[in-house]
């Protein structure tokens, strides 16, 4: 059979992975689940109330390609590890699933663990900062399903009983290079409790609308701009098509302004004298050569000769000299510069 290479279609890899993805029972899960809890209470408020997401992008292929990593990763746990995965935990309330956990044996205490694949960039904040609250609450929360009989039907696990779980692990893998960092500690109680408390202020919620606002916002916080009711919460339906920041509607009276210009003041004190001390240690560097001193490490980059590149003023000059036109395009608008300055107290 003789057939054109260039008429057959080729199924569209990306259309089929977002069906399949919000096929996932967890796309569709309408209690609270671990996953979401200490992240922002009005998205969860929206979860739990059953609101129908506004934003569900077809650009989601980085949060695609970290869950085929994902399960790739659950599989060699399982396989080479003997772990069990993607044990289905509830109380009637929380539901959630914890990506692995080994049992109690001999000396060695049971072990929760949840695993997260991140970009380089994120993955290097880790690094620096440690994990954050929401996501040890998120373990912690798996840990007191498993403690409280929270295991529902397993073929090789007791369900309805209390499990050992004694030590809580985050595992973080880089997408682009499998850089692993892992962050592991004891069990809290007091962790948990707190995310019990912030899960219970979500769920005595009248409606979405009463819960704030935890992040930044579109533009400002990658969660929100990736959110599946990010159009519902910041009203971006109605937001007039003039530029103007989603965040605008947090200063639309007298109070929210002064307080935006508070913020400001504050932060941009704050932002002048980090400056200054920052451009001073940057000279007293300067001459230090490359290593490791104390927990710091050094490393230069940069100070290479540049190519040589246009002048646009010499051009300007010659062709002034040629009494040519010189030709121009529109300069659109200078940016807004804000000014903000504390107003003296009278008294």
């Amino acid at each position: 059979m003789s057939v054109d290479p260039g008429t057959i279609t080729v199924p569209d890899l990306w259309k089929g992975a977002h069906r399949d993805d919000r096929a996932r029972p967890r796309a569709r899960q309408r209690l609270l689940g671990p996953s979401s809890i200490g992240l922002c209470r009005r998205r969860a408020a929206y979860e739990v109330h059953g609101t129908w997401p506004t934003d569900l992008d077809d650009n989601m292929h980085a949060a695609i390609l970290g869950t085929w990593l994902h399960e790739g990763i659950l599989r060699v746990l399982a396989e080479q590890y003997g772990a069990h995965t993607e044990l289905e935990l509830t109380n009637g309330v929380i539901l959630g699933h914890t990506d692995a956990y080994w049992t109690p044996s001999g000396q060695a205490p049971g072990v929760v663990e949840d695993v997260k694949t991140k970009s380089t960039r994120a993955l290097d904040v880790v690094v620096r900062q440690g994990p954050s609250q929401h996501e040890w609450f998120q373990v912690h929360l798996y840990a007191h399903l498993l403690r409280t009989g929270g295991l529902s039907e397993h073929p090789h696990l007791p369900t309805g009983k209390p499990l050992e779980a004694d030590v809580v692990r985050l595992r973080y893998v880089g997408r682009e290079y499998g850089q692993v960092v892992v962050h592991q500690r004891m069990y809290d109680e007091g962790v948990t409790q707190q995310a019990l408390a912030w899960a219970e202020d979500v769920l005595e919620s009248a409606e979405p609308e009463a819960m704030p606002r935890d992040l930044d916002g579109p533009g400002l916080s990658v969660i929100c701009d990736n959110c599946p009711f990010k159009t519902a919460c910041w009203n971006l339906d109605q937001l007039a098509d003039d530029g103007r920041a989603p965040q605008t509607i947090l200063a639309e009276d007298e109070a929210g302004i002064t307080d935006a210009l508070r913020a400001y003041a504050d932060a941009a004190e704050i932002e002048s004298a980090a400056k200054k001390r920052k451009a001073k240690a940057r000279k007293m560097l300067d001459a230090a050569d490359p290593g490791t001193y104390g927990d710091f490490k050094l490393s230069w980059s940069g100070g290479n000769p540049r190519p040589p590149e246009p002048d646009p003023q010499a051009m300007i000059r010659i062709l002034e000299g040629l009494s040519v036109d010189i030709p121009m395009k529109s300069g659109g608008r200078t940016s807004r510069t804000i000014g903000v300055t504390r107003v003296p107290d009278a008294t």
